[in-house]
């Protein structure tokens, strides 16, 4: 797409995990005062993440500059200033009852998160011993995690997670839930295993963005975008102006500009691009 596209951005949207969080999970020094100098002359901050209201409190508190947060790959949001969730959606018991009946025949394993704003807490379903990343995840999480002894209890649920470790196991997931929004992430755990989630069909970091645009009164052609992953491809779609950090998979990288990576404050890098602001 031509740098100079007429382009009038009043929005940012920018992932957080291997996008503009480095190594450390910090917000570079120099990604900080661009974030501050973007508040300042208006422009709506959105972080767009597939972490947990609950698991982005490890990596944000109230003095990090922004305006609203897309969680969960778009199940929540909540308006920063205020902490109020403005937005969010659920499965329902019908859907959960289908899916757990697929992924169960598939034997794979999985896990269900509580409905928002408490589904940092899941019950998990191991059908084999194979996959480290599912036990690690079990681990890490263990003072919220629950062995599920038969169907989940609840009536609601955010998402349902299956981890896998090859694309010919995703697929054929995949293909088994038609009827809801199957979106793919690479494990922030071990950085390798394919995190299939499963969402009610609406859900995405770009429904999220549509969401605010809307209540904002901002025309979606006045958007930024920029990912590094799987999960973001919907919202570097969406966007007007979408960018793939230069530590992205090579598929990504090849259907959208690349800007720096994330050790090298990739949003400086895009605003001095687009922007001219600093």
């Amino acid at each position: 797409m031509d740098e100079q596209k007429a382009l009038n951005p009043k929005m940012i949207l920018i992932d957080l995990d291997g996008t503009l969080l480095n190594t450390n999970k910090k917000i570079g020094k120099k990604d900080w005062k661009t974030l501050e100098s973007l508040g300042v002359q208006g422009y709506v901050r959105v972080f767009a993440t597939g972490r947990t209201l609950f698991s982005a409190l490890d990596v944000l508190n109230d003095s990090t500059p922004f305006d609203y947060l897309v969680f969960s790959s778009g199940a929540g949001i909540i308006d920063w200033s205020n902490r109020k969730i403005i937005y969010q959606t659920f499965l329902n018991e019908i859907q959960i009852s289908k899916t757990e009946q697929v992924l169960r025949s598939l034997k794979v394993n999985y896990s269900i998160q509580e409905p928002i704003p408490e589904n940092h807490r899941y019950f998990y379903y191991q059908a084999k011993k194979t996959n480290t990343d599912f036990e690690w995840r079990n681990d890490l999480y263990k003072a919220y995690a629950t062995e599920l002894s038969s169907a989940y209890p609840l009536k609601q649920a955010t998402q349902f997670l299956v981890i896998l470790e090859n694309e010919i196991d995703f697929e054929k997931v995949k293909k088994k839930i038609p009827d809801l929004k199957v979106i793919r992430a690479t494990s922030p755990i071990d950085e390798k295993s394919i995190w299939l989630e499963i969402f009610p069909e609406n859900v995405s970091k770009a429904e999220g963005g549509k969401y605010l645009c809307k209540m904002l009164n901002i025309p979606e052609q006045n958007t930024v975008g920029i990912g590094n992953d799987y999960n973001d491809i919907d919202l570097l779609s969406w966007t007007n102006r979408s960018f793939a950090v230069a530590n992205s998979p090579e598929i990504i990288k090849n259907s959208f500009t690349v800007c720096t990576n994330n050790e090298n404050n990739p949003l400086t890098d895009v605003v001095k691009r687009i922007l001219k602001l600093l």
